[in-house]
């Protein structure tokens, strides 16, 4: 059941993951494990979730939030950067910009700052069949 809508979500997700790939920077889904972790010299990479599903107008979609986080330690070009990942995921079939939301965050008891924008995508995802 809903196999081509289950393709579909599949191949946004690996187009989204080989964009991303493209900064030249690890990628990760969920979250960064603790031994891969320790493998960074510095915060630099991008950790991509899914969010719930919700309901559209459309009885045939639903909406799905995608969660891209990236970590920029050490770089003066966080905001082109930005523009850039906007521009590359944007132009994945069935997903749209929503906004970002920028933060500096301090590493405990540490002078070692990392920024963290969070760009929030929508994708809307066709349903089959109706159950």
């Amino acid at each position: 059941m809903n196999e081509k809508t289950k393709n579909f979500m599949r191949k946004q997700i690996e187009s989204l993951v080989n964009g991303l790939k493209n900064f030249g920077l690890p990628v990760f889904e969920d979250e960064i494990a603790e031994d891969e972790e320790t493998t960074l010299a510095t915060y630099n990479c991008f950790v991509f979730e899914t969010g719930e599903f919700r309901a559209t107008n459309s009885d045939r979609n639903v909406t799905q939030d995608i969660y891209v986080y990236y970590y920029s330690e050490n770089r003066d070009d966080v905001d082109e950067q930005t523009i850039d990942i906007i521009s590359i995921v944007s132009s994945i079939k069935g997903i749209n910009f929503v906004n970002t939301i920028k933060e500096r965050l301090q590493e405990r008891d540490t002078d070692r700052y990392v920024d963290r924008v969070t760009l929030v995508f929508r994708r809307v995802i066709p349903i089959e069949c109706q159950v």
